[in-house]
């Protein structure tokens, strides 16, 4: 018989990641793209470079709405399977973390919550570890 405790207690870890990082995803879908996509479509600026910041505000939320369906895999799957998932959506939120504070380290300086996105990715960090 398996033990069901220590299945359940990696579980939680991912469950919530996956909730969080579903808040994520709707955030940058609802929030941002009104907030951001908009005026910068409006801005006046050259076609190509409205046009390439549309398509990659579009790829960042497609890899975005990823995490959670990885997750939540992750969190139905054997241990042993999921470890190559779950090291790569920690991969993927240690690299919005850390490109949104160094962004926000260069350009700001000291006032490293200007652009406090990178915070939204740091309970992914602890999470996914606390499942392995």
């Amino acid at each position: 018989m398996p033990d069901t405790s220590t299945a359940s207690s990696r579980r939680w870890p991912l469950w919530t990641a996956a909730t969080l990082a579903a808040a994520i995803a709707a955030l940058h879908l609802f929030g941002g793209t009104p907030e951001f996509v908009g005026p910068l479509v409006h801005a006046n600026l050259d076609a190509p470079v409205k046009q390439l910041f549309r398509v990659l505000w579009h790829i960042c939320t497609l890899l975005l709405a990823s995490l959670p369906v990885a997750l939540a895999w992750a969190a139905r799957a054997d241990r042993r399977t999921a470890r190559p998932v779950l090291a790569y959506v920690w991969f993927i939120a240690a690299a919005f973390a850390g490109v949104f504070f160094a962004i926000d380290l260069d350009a700001f300086g000291a006032a490293v919550f200007t652009l406090p996105q990178w915070t939204l990715f740091v309970p992914l960090l602890v999470l996914i570890p606390l499942a392995t």
